[in-house]
């Protein structure tokens, strides 16, 4: 066993496009441990048991399997009383990461891999850090394996599809999962076509023939609803509202608002002070209901 290693390799002065290593390691976690990075950390359970949550719900984790950590979302880590849970690690980004964890069938929902084949996995993972600590040459050896990792995780993807959807309801379901990731940020309708792998007119009639709404429609329902939702807390100023979800310019978000919502901001901030009970009914909450997860188990065209 490696003990507890942390090795730095890269910052985002270094940056590839496709995939950029950070850091990666090896620890004991004997407690729970507590993660909202800004990029992805790909973690693999060598010995023990535990499990991870992830937007309130519980995955259970246990040596031979891994889970990936998403960026901007709150994942709690947490050993099984009994054991300690050594684990494996690589903190990592790019473009194309979305796209090769779509075809893992990995995502928020179901971030737990497992080595499906005894001892590949984990073989993998311990190169992968064998790598990181070898001269000269090291950035192109521990990518060479980052490679690896991925593909090996593809194939491991169970084909099979557990909610027995259509390919354009797949599609549908993972461009809402990444809005829901990345809404805060500066994201385009070209962004959301990329990280299912699909072009923007394709995401544009999937939207139209599913929900009605353009895929630029539902990005605005949907930030202004997470915006409402905000304002009930006081201590945030609009301006902070705004950027937080997704505004950089606060005239432009209050002029959105008004728009979708009826009133401004600070309107709506009064209303829901003289009534706590009141909540914007948003056009888009039956899509959400309708198609609140995204299709795990489906695996769609190669890329």
């Amino acid at each position: 066993m490696n003990g507890n290693i942390s090795i730095h390799i890269s910052d985002r002065s270094h940056y590839n496009l496709t995939l950029n290593v950070y850091n990666c390691g090896c620890q004991d976690i004997a407690q729970e441990h507590e993660e909202k990075p800004d990029h992805y950390i790909l973690y693999f359970v060598n010995e023990g048991r535990g499990s991870v949550n992830v937007r309130g719900v519980s995955h259970k984790i246990e040596a031979g399997q891994g889970f990936v950590v998403f960026p901007g979302v709150n994942t709690r880590i947490q050993s099984h009383y009994k054991d300690v849970m050594n684990v494996t690690w690589i903190a990592f980004s790019g473009y194309l990461v979305d796209r090769y964890l779509t075809r893992a069938n990995l995502s928020i929902y179901d971030p737990v891999f497992t080595d499906n084949e005894p001892g590949e996995g984990r073989a993998y993972f311990a190169r992968m850090l064998a790598a990181a600590q070898t001269f000269p040459n090291r950035y192109c050896k521990i990518m060479s394996e980052l490679y690896g990792i991925i593909s090996f995780l593809i194939d491991n993807a169970v084909p099979e599809n557990k909610l027995g959807t259509t390919m354009p309801e797949f599609y549908l379901m993972q461009a809402l999962d990444f809005i829901d990731r990345n809404y805060f940020e500066n994201i385009t309708i070209e962004d959301i076509a990329s990280s299912v792998g699909i072009s923007r007119k394709t995401l544009t009639t999937v939207f139209s023939d599913l929900t009605q709404f353009t895929p630029k429609d539902y990005l605005i329902y949907y930030r202004i609803s997470k915006a409402v939702d905000l304002l009930r807390d006081r201590n945030l100023s609009v301006e902070m509202i705004a950027s937080s979800t997704g505004y950089n310019d606060q005239f432009y978000f209050s002029k959105q608002f008004k728009q979708n919502v009826g009133m401004t901001p600070s309107q709506c901030r009064k209303r829901m002070a003289e009534d706590p009970s009141w909540r914007f009914e948003s056009p888009i909450d039956r899509v959400r209901q309708q198609f609140s997860k995204p299709a795990s188990g489906e695996k769609p065209p190669e890329f």
